[in-house]
C-alpha cells in the first residue's frame, strides 16, 4: 500500500500531468484530438488506475482498456508521457490504437514494461482486490 496523497499533492500531480478533475478522485488528460486518459485515484491503496478513452472525455463507455489499479502516484507522470508516445507510435488516434491492440494482442501494459523495464506483473500481482 502507498501512502495516501494529501490534497495539495493531488493538485500538484493534476497540474504536472495537465489533467482536468472530473470529481474528487478522477482525472482526465487529453492526449490528442481523439484519445484521452482517465485516471481514478483509490484512496484506500493510494494508487491510480488508467483507462484509455475516446474523446470526448467523460464518456467512459468509449473506453479502450482498463490498465492496472496499482500505479503509484510517483509513476503517473511517466505513465502519461509513455501513453502519449504509445498512442503516437500506434497510429495517433483512438481507432488505430484499438485496431493495434485487437490485432497484436498487445497493449499499453507491454509498452510500459518495454520502456521502463518494470515488469507489469509486479503492478498487477499485488493489485488490491
Amino acid at each position: 500500500m502507498v501512502k495516501q496523497l494529501s490534497s495539495k499533492q493531488f493538485n500538484s500531480l493534476q497540474q504536472k500531468i495537465g489533467a482536468e478533475r472530473k470529481n474528487t478522485n478522477v482525472l482526465y488528460v487529453q492526449l490528442n484530438e481523439t484519445v484521452g486518459a482517465g485516471l481514478e485515484y483509490y484512496t484506500d491503496t493510494g494508487t491510480f488506475d488508467l483507462d484509455i478513452l475516446e474523446l470526448p472525455l467523460g464518456d467512459s463507455s468509449k473506453c479502450l482498456a482498463r490498465y492496472s489499479h496499482s500505479y503509484p502516484p510517483c509513476l503517473v507522470p511517466t505513465v502519461i508521457r509513455l501513453l502519449r508516445q504509445y498512442v503516437e507510435a500506434h497510429g495517433g488516434n483512438f481507432e488505430h490504437v484499438r485496431e493495434y491492440e485487437a490485432n497484436s494482442n498487445k497493449g499499453f501494459a507491454d509498452y510500459f514494461q518495454d520502456k521502463t523495464s518494470i515488469p507489469y506483473a509486479d503492478l498487477v500481482d499485488y493489485e488490491p482486490r
